[in-house]
């Protein structure tokens, strides 16, 4: 009698069952970098709607108070507060801005530096 050569039934069995477990594996990884690729989107969404609006409304003199507005489908709530200085020494500004899309919100703090000459009506 010839012997068969092959795989057995329990041989099969294991080889799918370690195949599912990779995949499943695999499936995981790709979901968890979709969402983390996602999520950087927005983040970088937000990060250059805020670059956008620093620039724009912090180019020319700065006053004390808030701003808001609307960029794209951006909110952004802008307040400049003027930090105590010396008489005669640069005015300083601390500006904070908050930008938010939908449930995603992104706070951003900076100090500018004014010329005492461009002072802004009170």
């Amino acid at each position: 009698m010839k012997r068969q050569a092959g795989f057995t039934l329990l041989e099969m069995l294991a080889a799918l069952m370690l195949m599912a477990i990779c995949s499943t594996v695999l499936l995981v990884a790709f979901g968890q970098s979709a969402r983390s690729l996602a999520q950087v989107n927005h983040s970088d969404r937000l990060t250059h709607a805020a670059l956008s609006v620093l620039d724009q409304q912090a180019s020319g003199p700065l006053a004390s108070g808030v701003q808001q507005g609307k960029l794209d489908a951006i909110h952004w709530q802008l307040r400049i507060a003027q930090q105590p200085t010396r008489f005669g020494q640069p005015r300083l500004f601390r500006l904070d801005l908050t930008v938010s899309e939908g449930p995603r919100q992104a706070h951003f703090s900076t100090l500018r530096l004014r010329a005492v000459s461009d002072r802004a009506p009170l």
